[in-house]
């Protein structure tokens, strides 16, 4: 017995329609962008700030657009937050990489052997870690498994044939940085206050300025960057994403001296610029504000049914933050 298909396919002209009855004034030329990137990315993915709401922010139903609002500006809002991930991407993987060398060096400072880093010995010793400690060897050993096992040349394939073993400071290149965060949050305590030390000299260098920044605060970056670091690269909505179970940002502001910054329960886009602050340098947390600024300002007049002081609250900025970044 087939099942009645509840979402049956529309056709562009269809879904235009649909969209127009609903109150959005829709060109016949925003059918070239449902044929480009598709209704679910453009539509679904960015009308929920321009429908109407009831008294509690509620989305009404049926939908109805909010007076005045266009194609042309959820088209806005689309572009925007891509440039937004392509600028956040490109700091992620400056972080990522930092971090990587990180580990690598100091982990194989202190454990020089080969494989070390397959060994449960060295990393925490703490039982409720237990589980972790061995997903993350698993991890590691998964990943020289399958680059030695391939047809094209790599950097693994190369240590194992040549050197019967692979360096941590050559595996780090291969890791996630899902993979990064595990090993920070699992290795030993003393390695990890460690790797925040040396974070706490690079800011030292580039400020001027005396801090300690702590363990608690490299893992919650490391949680926000993980968290972001996934989005933007899978082209996932990021301008509106916030955790839902998010880490204690206090140790964060209290580094950055920072605590009379009122932050949301469930952490932003907001909280992981100001957080990247502590493990970049300054000029490239001077580009990286800069380049948000000068998006804001591109898009600040792009803007008509609703204002652009909306789409800075659902990144979690508050008014003045150009005071904090």
């Amino acid at each position: 017995m087939n099942q009645e298909n509840t979402k049956p396919f529309k056709t562009h002209n269809r879904q235009l329609t649909i969209l127009r009855n609903r109150g959005l004034s829709v060109p016949s030329s925003a059918k070239r962008s449902l044929e480009q990137f598709g209704y679910y990315s453009i539509i679904n993915g960015y009308k929920t700030l321009f429908l109407q709401k009831d008294s509690r922010g509620r989305v009404i139903h049926p939908e109805r657009f909010i007076p005045g609002s266009t194609f042309s500006e959820i088209q806005n809002l689309y572009d925007f937050d891509k440039k937004l991930r392509s600028i956040l991407y490109d700091y992620l993987l400056e972080y990522e990489s930092h971090l990587g060398s990180e580990i690598s060096y100091r982990f194989s400072e202190q454990y020089p052997e080969e494989h070390s880093y397959l060994a449960m010995d060295n990393y925490s010793r703490n039982s409720d870690l237990v589980a972790s400690v061995v997903g993350t060897i698993s991890s590691l050993s998964n990943t020289i498994k399958k680059n030695s096992g391939k047809r094209n040349n790599n950097a693994i394939k190369h240590y194992v044939n040549r050197h019967g073993q692979v360096p941590l400071w050559v595996l780090v290149n291969f890791l996630t940085f899902g993979d990064l965060n595990y090993f920070y949050k699992n290795s030993k305590t003393n390695l990890q206050i460690q790797i925040a030390q040396d974070f706490s000299k690079q800011f030292k260098r580039s400020y001027r300025q005396n801090i300690e920044i702590d363990v608690k605060s490299i893992k919650t970056i490391n949680h926000l960057v993980n968290y972001f670091r996934n989005a933007v690269a899978h082209g996932e909505i990021t301008y509106s994403m916030s955790i839902d179970r998010s880490p204690n940002f206090q140790s964060v502001k209290r580094n950055l001296s920072l605590q009379s910054l009122q932050v949301n329960s469930q952490l932003g886009v907001f909280e992981l610029i100001i957080a990247l602050k502590l493990v970049l340098t300054k000029k490239s947390y001077s580009k990286l504000t800069k380049e948000i600024e000068h998006l804001l300002n591109e898009y600040s007049e792009k803007f008509q049914s609703v204002e652009l002081a909306a789409i800075l609250h659902d990144m979690n900025f508050p008014e003045n933050y150009e005071v904090y970044i």
